[in-house]
């Protein structure tokens, strides 16, 4: 198990993979239309730093756990990168 902190020091490099990796085509979500429709709904907000996380993009009643959950993935792949690659 790996701690996340869900802050944008945590979750900058991370989204900055999953962007990369969306527009790759190299994430597999099967067409899910939750996640789809997570993905959508969030948006990119910065701080004066340069680190980005996710917002949602309009209404309140927009979900983005999803999203959420994803780059949670992403931050436990980025600290276990070596492991990862070393066990394929």
């Amino acid at each position: 198990m790996v701690w996340c902190i869900q802050g944008a020091k945590t979750l900058s490099l991370p989204m900055q993979m999953l962007g990369a990796d969306l527009q790759a085509h190299k994430v597999i979500y099967n067409n899910n239309p939750v996640l789809k429709w997570c993905l959508t709904n969030t948006g990119i907000q910065t701080d004066r730093n340069g680190n980005i996380v996710p917002i949602k993009n309009q209404s309140p009643r927009q979900r983005i756990d999803g999203t959420a959950a994803l780059l949670d993935c992403y931050v436990g792949l980025y600290e276990h990168y070596n492991e990862f690659t070393n066990a394929i």
